[in-house]
C-alpha cells in the first residue's frame, strides 16, 4: 500500500505534467482537437439531413366523429399514450422530426381534425383512439391551413396576400 502522502503530491502535479505533456505534443493536440471537430460537425450535419428529410415525409389522418361521439375519461387517457407513444415507434429518429400534432381547423362552418406525425410511426396514428371515430388518410399538400400573422399597434403590417379562410383553433406539438 502507497503512501497517502505520495498519493496526493502526485495528485497535485497532474495539471504540471499535463502542461507538459500538451506541450511537448502541441501539434498532435491540436491535430485532435481539429479532428474531433470536424467529426462533431458532420455528424450534425448528417443528423440535420434525416431531420428536413423525416420532416418532409410526414402523414395526417383526419378524425371524423359519429353523431352519438362522447369521449369519456379511459378513452381520452388511452388515446394520449398512443400519441405519447410515437417517440418509441419511431426509434432513434431527432426529436423534432418524430413530433406529433393534433390540429383542429374550422373552415366553411365545418371542423377539421387531423392528427400529423412521422411516416414511421403510421400504423400507431392510424389506429382508432376512441369507439366513435373513423380515421380517414388525410391529405397535406397544399390543403395545409396557414397561420394568421400577428398584427401590433402602431407597426405598419408588411404585404401580405389575400388571408385564407383556413384558421386553425388550436393543437400540440
Amino acid at each position: 500500500m502507497r503512501d497517502p502522502q505520495i498519493i496526493l503530491h502526485d495528485i497535485e502535479h497532474v495539471p504540471q505534467h499535463m502542461a507538459a505533456f500538451l506541450g511537448a505534443h502541441r501539434w498532435w493536440a491540436a491535430v485532435g482537437l481539429l479532428l474531433a471537430g470536424a467529426i462533431w460537425a458532420a455528424a450534425a450535419g448528417w443528423w440535420r439531413q434525416r431531420a428536413a428529410a423525416a420532416l418532409r415525409d410526414r402523414v395526417a389522418f383526419e378524425l371524423v366523429p359519429a353523431a352519438t361521439f362522447e369521449a369519456g375519461p379511459s378513452e381520452l387517457r388511452w388515446s394520449a399514450g398512443q400519441i405519447a407513444s410515437v417517440r418509441a415507434a419511431c426509434g432513434s429518429m431527432p426529436r423534432r422530426a418524430v413530433a406529433t400534432r393534433l390540429r383542429t381547423t374550422y373552415t366553411d362552418s365545418k371542423m377539421r381534425t387531423l392528427l400529423e406525425g412521422p411516416v414511421r410511426a403510421e400504423s400507431l396514428l392510424r389506429m382508432p383512439g376512441y369507439t366513435d371515430v373513423e380515421v380517414l388518410h388525410a391529405h397535406l399538400g397544399s390543403g395545409r391551413p396557414t397561420v394568421p400573422r400577428i398584427r401590433f399597434e402602431g407597426a405598419p403590417p408588411r404585404p401580405t396576400p389575400a388571408p385564407a379562410h383556413t384558421q386553425p383553433t388550436g393543437g400540440t406539438a
